[in-house]
Order: structure tokens, then C-alpha cells, then sequence
């Protein structure tokens, strides 16, 4: 079963790339090509790797990332342990047929892993200009033939440095959205910027984005990072992306205090915060009828008490009991 789910997501990130690269429409206009407003410094903007990075992979050898095809294994991380292992590609692109500067293969804001911290990797070592490339796989982080082991993420998403622990929780929820939608959330074909948008520009949105995501993920509160999505895609993603979040989607923007089926925070919420909450709400369901229970007995005796005393008042009074008394 893990090998079809993982031929599917093969199957639909190869699509999906497609679609980017070759202008094809999903249900949408075949006009409606809207793009990053200038994608000539999207990378330097949102991280890439060099597409000259030496990797090992499985088969072949020590080959350059720009070699890589969707399905290839690389060497990389998972887990809290970081065990190291193959790990397939699911996407690998470029991001741009112009160079950019990379340090040891990296732009200078893209997220790589040392000890405990996944961080920036810097203006550092020998600096080069090449073809930038997307590269994801299905493990938590790669590793290229130098030893460096680097996330598929930069800076222009997460602001700041995550701990490991972070970043796992981070990357689980993105896989739980792009296992259900492709990998088009990496293409930065997909999105654009809109002039009559409450933010303008699409990257100025991934800050707010990363944390809210961090948030839902890790802590189950999702309201906001709901609300930032549905506003991200209406505004800045092109139409034929939305089309694919609306199917998979359909009720994305809902009160998720409802867990309404549909909406983007059910996928990335853990299922165990899910049922935490959901054990949470029925257990304060049960306390607060008990409540009105105890409440509803104790005016319910008090009453009972008031009519048991009147009616004793009222019996003593009775003629019949005086009569019974001065026989006594």
C-alpha cells in the first residue's frame, strides 16, 4: 500500500510539474497564466539549491542535483533520531533558467541542519553562480556528498531558526497538505502578486503562514492559520492550483472549532491533538451536565424540604390531629 500511495504522489507531483512548466490548464482559462510578478530573484528570494550540488544517488552514483528525476533516492534523515536512509525524490525542478549565487551549493537564506538547529545557510564558503533547483524528498531532510544535510525550505517561509523538533512537526503538516494536493506549493509558478490584494505581494504572506502552520500543527490552534490560507489562495494562488485546493479542500476558510470536514486544518492537525480535543470537549460537556444535575437536586431538595415543613405546619394544625392529641 505505501508503495501505490507513494507511485500516486510520483505520479501527481510529475503532473502537477508539468502543468507549471508546459502553460496546461486545470480547470481554468488557458489565459490564466499568472505568475511571480519577477521570478528572476525568486530564488534568491525563496531558496534553492545549486543545480551543480553533488548528491549520492542509489543507483547511479555521485550525480548533480540538476540530474535528479522525480522517483530517483538520495541519501538522507528522519525522525527524532535522524536515521539516515534513501530517500525517493518526489520533486525536483528548476526554479529559474537564470543563475544565481550559491554558497556550497546553497543560496544564502536556504534552511540547512546542524546539531539540533535548522538555520540559514549563509554568505559562506566558495561562492558560485549557477541554475537554481527545487529538490524535495519523502524524508525529513537531505544530505549532499559534502555532508551537509539540508531541508527543502529557506527563510522566506520560516523567519527563524527551528529546532529539530520544530521543523518535524513543520514538515509532517506539509506533507499531510502536499500528500493530498501535489507538490505545487514548491513551484513558484503558482502563485502571483495582486495589486488589490490586503498584501500585495504573495511572499510577504509566508511568514505569517509558517508560524500559524507551526501553530496548528504543534498546538491545535488553527483558527487563524484557516483564515491566512484561504486568503493566500483566493488572492495569490494562480487558478489552475486553486481548482486542486477547492476539490481537496472544499469547505477551506470554516470554523474549524467544528472540525468541519473539508478544511485544510483537519489535514494538518495531528489526529491524537484531534481526539485530545475532541476527549476535551466531551469531557467538559459531561462536567458541565453534571453541573446542572447537582444544581437541578439541590433546589429540587431545598423545594422538596420547604413542602415537607409546610406540610407539617399544616398537619399539626388540622383539626383531627389536635382531637388525636387531647385523647392521648
Amino acid at each position: 500500500m505505501a508503495h501505490i500511495m507513494n507511485l500516486s504522489l510520483l505520479v501527481i507531483g510529475t503532473l502537477l510539474h508539468a502543468i507549471s512548466t508546459r502553460g496546461v490548464d486545470v480547470g481554468a482559462s488557458a489565459s490564466d497564466n499568472s505568475e511571480c510578478s519577477d521570478c528572476t530573484d525568486c530564488c534568491n528570494n525563496n531558496g534553492c539549491v545549486s543545480g551543480d550540488m553533488h548528491v549520492e544517488e542509489q543507483s547511479r552514483g555521485i550525480i548533480r542535483v540538476s540530474q535528479l528525476s522525480n522517483g530517483d533516492f538520495i541519501r538522507g534523515i528522519s525522525g527524532a533520531d535522524r536515521k539516515p536512509g534513501w530517500c525517493r525524490v518526489e520533486a525536483v525542478y528548476p526554479s529559474s533558467y537564470d543563475k544565481v549565487t550559491t554558497y556550497e551549493g546553497f543560496t544564502a537564506n536556504h534552511m540547512v541542519v546542524d546539531d539540533d538547529s535548522v538555520h540559514q545557510f549563509g554568505e559562506k564558503g566558495n561562492a558560485t553562480e549557477n541554475i537554481p533547483f527545487k529538490l524535495a524528498t519523502e524524508c525529513d531532510a537531505a544530505l549532499n556528498t559534502a555532508g551537509q544535510v539540508f531541508t527543502p525550505i529557506s527563510t522566506a517561509f520560516c523567519p527563524h531558526d527551528l529546532a529539530w523538533s520544530e521543523y518535524l512537526t513543520l514538515m509532517a503538516a506539509i506533507r499531510r497538505v502536499t500528500d493530498r494536493t501535489g507538490f505545487f506549493w514548491y513551484f513558484s509558478d503558482a502563485f502571483h502578486d495582486n495589486k488589490t490584494a490586503h498584501i500585495p505581494q504573495w511572499m510577504d504572506m509566508l511568514h505569517e503562514m509558517c508560524l500559524e502552520l507551526l501553530s496548528c500543527a504543534r498546538d491545535g490552534k488553527c483558527q487563524q492559520f484557516e483564515n491566512v490560507m484561504v486568503e493566500f489562495v483566493r488572492e495569490h494562488v494562480n487558478k489552475k492550483y486553486v481548482y486542486i485546493v477547492d476539490v481537496v479542500f472544499p469547505n477551506m476558510g470554516g470554523d474549524v472549532s467544528k472540525e468541519e470536514a473539508g478544511t485544510i486544518s483537519e489535514t494538518v492537525r495531528p489526529k491524537e491533538t484531534r481526539s485530545i480535543l475532541l476527549i476535551s470537549a466531551v469531557g467538559s460537556a459531561i462536567v458541565g451536565f453534571l453541573l446542572v444535575l447537582l444544581v437541578a437536586a439541590i433546589l429540587y431538595r431545598k423545594k422538596y424540604s420547604r413542602g415537607n415543613k409546610k406540610m407539617q405546619d399544616l398537619q399539626a394544625k388540622h383539626p383531627q390531629v389536635n382531637a388525636d392529641d387531647e385523647k392521648a
